[in-house]
């Protein structure tokens, strides 16, 4: 297949909005009617053309994104479709960050939910040209007038019908192309076509000025020169056409095609920029130009696992041209390989073709060093126009985490793999081993975020874990200084052992960590004993003394003690030095400090009191606050980390699903004596098998 189209003919489509609004059933319904597929596919039935993935099929939702192309009217439309819901934001983010239009499902019965005001606010700021399809408007309680009366509300005076129906629910048989037809009002119609009609011009026309004097002046405007306005509105952010479709009875399905293949952006109509650097660093902001002929500049927006084909690395052409013979360049590593081979794809289906443009969406096989972000060039060594990197795509950081304990506890190392491999395809997961509590700890955007990690890695790997909420990484040190010693004394018919250790402990700056002091005179301690000395209390600091985590910033100073000539050894001395440290860490007045994180909570101000005052009751102190657009509060706090570990699902059920928020670690504090005393108690139980209440 080689391109017959050039940078202007490509139109770049996500479908987008909040789950179960109907997004991969219109990706369905426009690849059939452009004679793409075959037969349309359907997700009830689990033989949609772009939900491949059986954990999709089975929970009848999308949780990756999924590609698919089409041709309609001279253009080539790559379609993507992003997950409806706030757990897998990440892929839908992906999404965006690949294209230059957004289709925007809103449910016609359900009206505008909260995922959907998320990416209309994300496809705004990064400058796409945003459509609004209103969707399944055959079934019961739809009321299209609300619909619009709410997304304008909601999204604001720019979002204007392109058409409306000709009956509502089980009456809808129609749509009415309001430019085109504008002159009757059929009685069927929830919005008269010639108030449609008025409102649309008049916002087509607002943002070109000869147009509006035109316009007031009673002139007629032609509906081909309204279509180019309508297109220069939408790149200029002005304009954001509505559309109601029916993907059961295909109705509208063409329309929004046609809109698109008109009035939707190109790659020549969005501004990409990258930063060119040199020797790896950063250096000046600089436009992306999409041209056919020049420097292949391509960033990897996805990657994904096959099971026959391996690791397949997603890319959006953004200037230059690639094909099989091309050298590609991942330009934060270095390294290259062939392309090989390079697909455009069906859903599952990879179909190989022979080169692609700028603007075109691919996929190439094996080049395992890329991630997400990449920026891939044809250009290597130290060449300067090799430098020049698209600027990343951001994401979330998980909020979830969870320890993991595996089933069968040799199959810890392949989890770990699986888990990595899972990790390199979604933004939003990760995994790490904590150096403190030794857990392997993911995290993710929600705990059905991480349930389907889970059964990803069972379907995929045949490997089965469980999961609890992680250990708080406590810290303990001490407040004062004291002094102790201890003699150990061993005598067991042969061979004794024999040490006495006098220490010193004080507390130390925060963060200063652990300092030993030698300061024995007079040889009381033989100099090759010292060592185990040191090595003893180090050995404690790791184990813990109150609750069994690490203790820091503390300076332990050997100052006295005792040998024998034939039953000291190092090995008495480090146990003496145990000793002698604990105890005297017990009378220096211990305290258990633990991690606290600044956080950041955004939801609609109507929440504001109940945010406000469950932050108390997490011991968190409100910092600050800013209200947002679209009636938003942000409310800043800093709060233990023991606190905001199952926030994630306190938040959902308090702001009904429409509130988020991020934290990042900010420091240590001590914990109230209270609270310490219960961890001390908890951990002391655990030591001698006592159950908890």
């Amino acid at each position: 297949m080689t391109t017959t189209y050039h940078i202007a003919d490509i139109r770049n489509v996500a479908l987008a909005g909040h789950g179960a609004s109907g997004k991969t059933s219109l990706a369905d319904a426009l690849l059939f009617a452009a004679g793409a597929v075959a037969r349309k596919g359907s997700v009830d039935d689990g033989t949609s053309t772009l939900d491949s993935d059986d954990e999709e099929k089975k929970r009848h939702f999308t949780i990756d994104c999924h590609l698919g192309h089409l041709a309609w009217d001279g253009r080539q439309i790559h379609l993507i479709d992003s997950p409806g819901y706030p757990d897998f934001i990440g892929n839908a983010l992906s999404a965006l960050a690949a294209v230059e239009n957004v289709v925007l499902a809103v449910s016609g019965p359900a009206g505008i939910e909260v995922n959907t005001r998320r990416l209309f606010n994300e496809a705004r700021k990064m400058g796409l040209g945003r459509f609004i399809a209103v969707t399944k408007m055959d079934a019961e309680n739809v009321d299209y007038r609300a619909d619009l009366e709410a997304i304008r509300e909601t999204f604001g005076p720019s979002c204007v019908p392109f058409n409306v129906p000709i009956g509502q629910g089980a009456t809808f048989s129609s749509v009415v192309d309001v430019l085109q037809s504008h002159n009757e009002d059929p009685a069927e119609c929830p919005l008269p076509p010639t108030e449609a009609y008025q409102m649309l011009v008049e916002q087509i026309v607002e943002s070109d000025e000869a147009l509006m004097n035109r316009y007031l002046e009673g002139d007629s405007i032609g509906v081909e020169e309204l279509r180019k306005a309508a297109h220069d509105a939408i790149a200029a952010g002005k304009l954001v056409p509505v559309l109601c479709v029916c993907t059961k009875k295909d109705l509208g399905v063409k329309e929004l095609l046609d809109l698109i293949a008109v009035c939707g952006l190109s790659p020549e109509d969005v501004h990409r920029y990258g930063v060119r650097g040199e020797d790896g660093e950063a250096g000046e902001e600089e436009e992306i130009h999409p041209v056919e002929d020049g420097t292949l500049v391509a960033q990897v927006f996805k990657t994904a696992n096959d099971q026959f084909m391996g690791k397949l690395s997603f890319l959006r052409l953004l200037s230059g041209r690639i094909t099989p013979d091309t050298t590609l360049v991942n330009l934060r590593s270095g390294k290259s390989t062939k392309a090989g081979h390079v697909y455009v794809l069906q859903g599952k289906t990879q179909e190989e073709v022979s080169e692609a443009i700028a603007g075109d969406i691919v996929a190439i096989a094996k080049f395992d060093d890329l991630h997400v972000s990449d920026t891939v060039s044809n250009v290597g060594g130290n060449t300067t126009v090799a430098r020049l990197q698209a600027a990343p795509i951001h994401f979330p950081s998980p909020m979830v985490p969870r320890a993991v304990v595996p089933k069968a506890r040799e199959d810890e190392a392949k989890i770990s793999a699986g888990l990595a491999k899972i990790a390199d395809e979604d933004p939003t997961f990760t995994i790490r081993r904590d150096a403190q509590t030794h857990e392997l700890v993911i995290s993710g955007m929600s705990d059905l975020h991480l349930d389907v990690i889970q059964q990803r890695l069972k379907n995929r790997y045949k490997l089965e874990m469980s999961t609890h909420v992680p250990h708080v990484p406590y810290l303990e040190t001490i407040s004062a200084p004291a002094e102790a010693d201890h003699r150990h004394k061993k005598q067991t018919g042969g061979r004794g052992q024999f040490a006495e250790v006098h220490l010193r402990v004080k507390p130390v700056e925060r963060g200063q960590g652990f300092t030993f002091t030698d300061a024995v005179k007079g040889g009381v301690i033989p100099n090759q004993y010292i060592p185990a000395v040191e090595k003893g209390v180090r050995e404690r600091l790791e184990k813990g003394i109150l609750s069994g985590n690490h203790v820091v910033d503390v300076e332990v100073e050997v100052y006295f003690g005792k040998d024998h000539p034939v039953d000291s050894s190092e090995q008495a001395f480090k146990t003496a030095a145990d000793h002698a440290f604990r105890k005297a860490f017990e009378k220096a007045h211990p305290v258990l400090l633990e991690p606290i994180v600044s956080v950041e909570v955004t939801a609609p101000a109507s929440y504001f009191g109940d945010l406000s005052a469950d932050m108390s009751t997490r011991r968190g102190h409100i910092t600050g606050m800013d209200s947002l657009p679209g009636n938003i509060q942000s409310v800043q706090a800093v709060v233990p980390l023991a606190e905001m570990l199952s926030y994630a699902s306190t938040l959902k059920s308090m702001t009904s699903g429409q509130g988020s928020f991020t934290m990042e670690m900010q420091g240590y504090e001590p914990v109230p004596p209270n609270v310490q005393q219960q961890i001390v108690d908890r951990y002391q139980k655990s030591r001698t098998g006592v159950e908890e209440e």
